[in-house]
């Protein structure tokens, strides 16, 4: 029920455009938070086929919670303000597409991971992009632009904090406006955050970023949106399977754009090819 689209619609054209020689298929709405992962947990022990995903990026969450690790297949028909990991793997955005993705039932697994034992399939992060999604949580109108505002708001005044990382046994130590855990390449909306970043290899895509002086952030915006923040000396990667990274204070996370209270050490961990997504041919 979250997200910015006219549910109601999407009800009408999966009665039009769904394959029903293919499925037998049930719309359930979700009630309250964590309760679409219930719904999936329990449609995979069932012994389902697919569940399908209507909503943005909370709502690919919850489903892909419920599901990992199953042999449940996971379709997304993307209706949020973000809709990263609908976006990583070309899904349309048109409804009817979107549908005859899903009649097409093509399948391919991909990574998950986990901070502090809290799921995601997308990205994860700490720092100013947690900040923006806990205040972003509050906001009733959703949207795009709504996240914009957001973040103009809140980057002037934000200051990069220090972070230790241990990977690999290696530790080091930085001061950085956000810390990226990236499964996909993207945040949403086509802002790439990790441009080498493959959902069915095995390794996060860690992204440091420093603060931006204020002068040259819509340069930074704008690299985001061209695939090219790997070309600037505000950002570090580190490609790795596992990560603990200790934080100044006990800051809010995020997972797949959703604030989490996880504590001063985070611990991420990817899953290997654990989650079966439909996408298209």
């Amino acid at each position: 029920m979250s997200g910015i689209s006219n549910k109601d619609r999407i009800k009408e054209l999966l009665h039009q455009k769904f394959d029903r020689k293919l499925f037998k298929y049930e719309i359930v709405f979700s009630k309250y938070a964590g309760h679409v992962e219930e719904l999936s947990r329990q449609a995979a022990v069932a012994g389902h086929d697919l569940v399908v995903a209507v909503g943005g990026d909370g709502s690919v969450n919850e489903t892909g919670a419920g599901l990992v690790g199953s042999e449940t297949r996971m379709g997304i028909i993307p209706s949020g303000s973000g809709n990263g990991l609908a976006h990583y793997l070309n899904i349309p955005f048109n409804l009817d597409r979107a549908i005859e993705c899903l009649n097409q039932f093509r399948s391919r697994k991909i990574d998950t991971a986990t901070l502090n034992g809290h799921f995601f399939c997308n990205v994860a992060g700490a720092g100013f992009d947690a900040q923006v999604a806990t205040e972003f949580a509050k906001v009733k109108r959703r949207g795009f632009w709504s996240y914009f505002k957001l973040v103009l708001e809140e980057y002037p005044g934000y200051k990069a904090r220090t972070y230790k990382l241990n990977y690999q046994g290696q530790e080091i130590t930085r001061k950085a406006l956000l810390i990226t855990f990236a499964n996909s390449n993207q945040f949403g909306n086509n802002a790439i955050i990790a441009p080498d970043a493959k959902a069915d290899d095995g390794l996060l895509d860690i992204c440091i970023m420093s603060k931006v002086p204020l002068i040259e952030a819509p340069l930074l915006g704008q690299l985001l949106m061209f695939k090219l923040i790997n070309r600037t000396h505000y950002v570090e990667y580190i490609k790795t399977p596992e990560i603990t990274v200790v934080q100044e204070a006990d800051e809010n996370c995020h997972v797949d754009g959703e604030p989490l209270e996880a504590g001063k050490v985070l611990h991420v961990k990817v899953n290997p090819l654990s989650l079966n997504v439909v996408v298209p041919h």
